[in-house]
């Protein structure tokens, strides 16, 4: 099978030679010379485009100066003329520029140009008709900004100028030299064929190897995705279920027994109660993990997190009443995302904040809001510079922990205290790096022991910056 294989790839690349040295001098020169035509045509349009555009200008000028004269309204036939023409201008422009990112980009910023041209003509225009005179500063805005275009336009052409007359350069010193380098370049270009297809042959055979391997793994997850959902169902079901009955029991017990039972036997009821109750939160909190990581069929929709903070602070109300807490919410911004899992997160920093309270203080609790450029986030590698983030700050004046801590807090089952000073399962905060983590955000933590910790969730907006 290996030679055979062999004999293919020898008589493949023989062909390859052959139909390479038949043709591909030949087609190799019809094509660069159709290639230097049409740049050589496509930049002669641009740059007659582009005097059109100036040409534009000045017509857009003068009937501007002439309306500022005579305050004659049909003088301006020839402005809203010229906002028509050099608006198909550009959009020519942007054809002859075809798949030109950069040219693309200076065209557009002409039409800004423009735009802004026309904005402060059009206020002029306005306060002589309403007001029947001229401010002075708009107006000087707008000459400036034709100033502005006159330049970038001539700079516009003179660089496609430039650029036509090094292609016409480049065309000669193409046309002296074409047949030997042609020649070359053809016997090259086809050993690299021929080398590139033993290679993609090869990795061919590898990704076939690796494709059946992925699909024996991609079974083995179904089958331990299934196992692990079937898990879930039984801890929420079937483990649950007893355990809330051993707390039932004790309970019970407990009460009903009351006047039978010694001190140690009472201390233990409430042990094995208290185990219970411990037990089922650990329980229920990894069902939420859980529930966090295979999320895909949760909906997305589009919800104001002013709410649902709001919400949150219904469900904590009995607690906050009782350590008598001060909550401070701003105005938060509306996202798309899943409003379980915001729930989520918000519930478990505010009630962190108001269970890690220093004592004889009262907790204050602020959720802050602004909007931020990811080149002005630090201390988080992955954020994207050119992107902008909804910045929520949850800042309380707790016990705080040592900065080293910042990073392993957010590891499941991973505790600062010891579980006797403050109750928990050491996932809340696993839980809150998940649901960031789920919509392409970041979270950090700063803290100071007793002077309060700062969480800081940053989400993508919509927009890019600027």
């Amino acid at each position: 099978m290996y030679n055979s294989l062999r004999n293919v790839v020898i008589s493949f690349s023989a062909s390859i030679l052959l139909v390479a040295g038949l043709s591909f001098s030949a087609y190799q020169e019809a094509n660069n010379a159709t290639d230097y035509a049409e740049s050589e045509e496509t930049k002669r349009k641009i740059v007659e485009q582009t005097r059109s555009l100036t040409q534009v200008l000045d017509e857009m000028d003068n009937a501007l100066l002439m309306f500022f004269v005579t305050k004659q309204k049909n003088t301006l036939i020839n402005f809203d003329a010229g906002t028509q023409k050099r608006i198909s201008i550009a959009q020519e422009l942007h054809k002859s520029a075809k798949d030109d990112s950069a040219l693309n980009e200076k065209i557009k910023a002409i039409e800004r140009d423009f735009d802004r041209k026309e904005m402060l003509a059009r206020g002029n225009i306005s306060d002589i008709q309403s007001k029947h005179q001229l401010d002075s500063l708009v107006f000087h805005q707008s000459v400036e900004q034709s100033r502005i275009l006159y330049k970038t336009l001539y700079l516009f052409k003179k660089k496609q100028e430039q650029l036509l007359g090094e292609d016409a350069k480049r065309k000669g010193e193409h046309e002296k030299n074409i047949r030997s380098k042609m020649l070359m370049w053809a016997i090259v270009t086809v050993l690299l064929l021929a080398i590139s297809f033993g290679l993609v042959f090869v990795e061919l055979r590898k990704r076939i190897t690796f494709q059946n391997e992925l699909e024996k793994t991609i079974e083995e997850l179904k089958r331990s995705n299934s196992e692990l959902e079937q898990f879930a169902y039984v801890a929420s079901h079937d483990i649950q279920e007893p355990l809330r009955k051993i707390r039932a029991f004790s309970d019970m017990l407990l009460l009903r027994q009351r006047q039978n039972l010694t001190d140690d036997g009472k201390a233990t009821l409430q042990k094995i109660a208290l185990s219970a109750e411990r037990l089922q939160n650990l329980i229920r909190d990894l069902l939420a993990f859980s529930r966090l990581v295979n999320a895909n069929n949760q909906v997305v929709e589009n919800l104001s997190l002013t709410e649902v903070v709001q919400e949150v602070l219904k469900d904590l109300s009995m607690l906050v009443l009782e350590k008598k807490a001060v909550v401070n919410l701003d105005t938060l911004p509306q996202i798309n995302g899943v409003k379980y899992q915001f729930h989520q997160l918000f519930l478990n920093l505010i009630s962190n904040a108001l269970k890690f309270h220093q004592k004889n203080e009262v907790p204050h609790i602020s959720i802050k809001y602004t909007v931020k450029p990811g080149n002005l986030i630090a201390s988080i590698p992955d954020i994207k510079t050119n992107q902008l983030y909804h910045e929520i700050a949850i800042i309380d004046n707790g016990i705080g922990f040592e900065q080293e801590y910042a990073e392993k807090i957010f590891m499941i089952f991973q505790r600062l205290h010891a579980r006797t000073e403050f109750e928990g399962t050491g996932i809340g905060l696993a839980i809150c790096k998940r649901v960031v983590t789920n919509h392409q955000g970041h979270i950090k933590a700063e803290s100071v022991p007793n002077h309060g910790t700062t969480f800081t969730i940053y989400l993508p907006t919509n927009r890019k910056e600027e």
